[in-house]
């Protein structure tokens, strides 16, 4: 399952909507992403956004602070003033952030037209009663599109989703659970007995496990039932300008019948939803209906 490939096949109708946008409401999308600290695969996520969107033509601002500096109220105070900032089209808040910020209070003050990463309680609300809100989440948007690129059945499946981020294992468990795509989700965190059984039993994996575990691969040849679909969100620095996933891909892909690389399965995929996102939000703030794409 190639992230680059599907993002590639999807470009054209990213530079369609961004054109309509730029040549009849004379918008170009901007989006300014808060990133705090110096967390490495953070800031490859970041790098990685403004390359896509410089590159469709968007407009891209990071407003980076330092851990020691960040705290709760001078983040609103940033939020509140991006919300009344008519340049702004999308605000993300890049995770994960330090534990003494108040992040639901953070996600909770984004303009629900600016929430491009879908965390605010607006969106939230929408994902709990099975109803797409203004946004899907980049995460969980990506996995959508790989299932949906390579036809992966859906309806009906059994699905194990490990970790319980805000921006990956959570939504992602809500979003395939739903009415929308009527798996029948397991959800596993670092306090569930007995994965390993219940991803050999599930018809779809998605980890999210990332850095949360030690050791660099979490999903092994064994844990996957013959002809599984195997979707790898995690991500951890092993190494200078080197990372890896949750998935052993080499011996997985002996097993599964659908599987992503990682790096180049669900990061493409991620950033694309970001960019999907960020047209959607100009079009909201124009009072136009959310943009539609083909796979």
């Amino acid at each position: 399952m190639d992230g680059r490939a599907v993002t590639a096949h999807l470009m054209p109708e990213l530079r369609r909507h961004l054109a309509e946008l730029r040549d009849h409401h004379h918008i170009v999308p901007s989006l300014t992403a808060i990133l705090v600290g110096r967390d490495s695969a953070s800031r490859q996520y970041v790098k990685n956004k403004r390359r896509l969107a410089q590159e469709l033509g968007c407009t891209s601002n990071i407003v980076e602070i330092a851990e020691a500096d960040a705290d709760t109220e001078s983040m609103l105070a940033l939020i509140d003033k991006l919300n009344r900032d008519p340049a702004t089209t999308g605000i993300l808040i890049q995770m994960p952030l330090p534990e003494r910020l108040d992040r639901y209070r953070l996600f909770d003050a984004i303009a629900s037209d600016k929430d491009v990463d879908a965390v605010g309680a607006d969106a939230v609300i929408g994902f709990y009663r099975g109803q797409w809100g203004r946004f899907v989440p980049c995460t969980p948007r990506g996995v959508l599109t790989l299932l949906d690129f390579y036809k992966v059945p859906v309806d009906g499946a059994r699905a194990a989703i490990i970790g319980r981020s805000d921006i990956a294992g959570k939504p992602t468990a809500l979003i395939l659970g739903g009415r929308l795509r009527n798996a029948t989700v397991t959800w596993c965190h670092r306090h569930t007995r007995d994965v390993d059984g219940i991803c050999r039993n599930s018809d779809i994996i998605v980890s999210c496990v990332g850095a949360e575990v030690g050791r660099p691969f979490f999903i092994t040849a064994e844990m996957v039932k013959p002809g599984a679909c195997v979707i790898d969100v995690g991500v951890r620095r092993i190494g200078p300008g080197k990372f890896a996933g949750d998935v052993d891909f080499e011996g997985v892909r002996q097993v599964a019948g659908w599987l992503t690389p990682n790096p180049g399965g669900t990061g493409p995929t991620t950033v694309l939803g970001l960019m999907q996102n960020l047209i959607d939000a100009a079009r909201y703030q124009l009072g136009l209906e959310r943009a539609s794409y083909s796979t």
